[in-house]
């Protein structure tokens, strides 16, 4: 809001004379320019550069030179600007899930003002209950926006983030469409947020990159995948472990007539085992 001042007051009356001539005249004629100046800077306190805007553009259309009052009309928003009280509730009602969750909402300060004195019932999640939260709501919204207007304030909307990451950025993006963010307000929201597929595809990335990097690092350092410990282990029979054919001996209790064969051939005495001499 900026402070309208005397000065501004002396700018705008030349103005009005240089559009309307005679007509300015004919209005204004008979009242001290100070008295006209006092008057504007008591009527058109609490406009912004952005009102005056509108209001200029509006005095260059009209074939007819405003009273005061009528010009501080053409400077302010239009009436369409401010949500009516179903409109609001449609959006407000969206900050809750029907699970009780919090989502994000694009909203008011009145919205938000008018929605924390029924917020309890809309958790309940009962559908009475509801539609006594909206009766609640729109009361209080409207009795709010009447003070805005009242005070001059334009509708601010702001953003009130909830918990599902994927909702929160559908809802900007949704805002920006329906007029209540600026492209620039919806970009610099949206920098820093990431859809849950989105997030699990930087997740895999990452996965893969690092196992990637790891790989590289084993062959360079010639370091050996690690051993399954759980596996069946296979064991070579190494050349060493087997018998030649010819240094085989008989089993004595397998193949006993061999054995004793053997040991006779050798002039070895039988085990007692076998039957052999004490």
């Amino acid at each position: 809001m900026s402070i309208f001042t005397t000065e501004h007051a002396a700018r705008l009356m030349n103005k009005m004379k240089a559009f309307y001539g005679k007509k300015y005249a004919e209005q204004w004629g008979d009242i001290p320019a100070a008295d006209i100046a006092d008057a504007m800077v008591e009527c058109l306190q609490g406009l912004s550069q952005e009102d005056f805007k509108r209001g200029y553009m509006r005095m260059q259309k009209s074939t007819f030179c405003p009273t005061i009052p009528e010009f501080r009309s053409w400077c302010e928003p239009k009436a369409d600007d401010w949500l009516g009280a179903h409109e609001a509730w449609a959006i407000a009602e969206k900050s809750i899930g029907f699970d009780g969750q919090e989502l994000t909402v694009i909203w008011t300060e009145q919205m938000a003002k008018a929605f924390s004195r029924c917020e309890e019932l809309v958790k309940t999640g009962d559908k009475y209950q509801r539609a006594e939260a909206k009766k609640i709501f729109c009361d209080a919204y409207d009795r709010l926006v009447t003070e805005a207007k009242d005070q001059g304030l334009k509708p601010i909307y702001v953003t009130s983030l909830g918990v599902d990451k994927d909702q929160a950025i559908a809802a900007i993006k949704q805002a920006e469409v329906a007029g209540f963010l600026t492209t620039e307000q919806t970009a610099l929201q949206l920098e820093h947020k990431q859809t849950q597929a989105e997030i699990d595809a930087d997740a895999d990335r990452y996965k893969t990159t690092a196992q990637k990097a790891i790989a590289e690092l084993r062959e360079k350092l010639k370091i050996q995948a690690p051993v399954n410990k759980m596996a069946d282990e296979i064991k070579e029979v190494q050349p060493w472990e087997l018998k030649p054919d010819t240094e085989y001996w008989a089993d004595p209790f397998d193949n006993r007539e061999e054995y004793l064969k053997a040991l006779k051939a050798d002039g070895k005495p039988v085990p007692l085992a076998l039957g052999g001499a004490a």
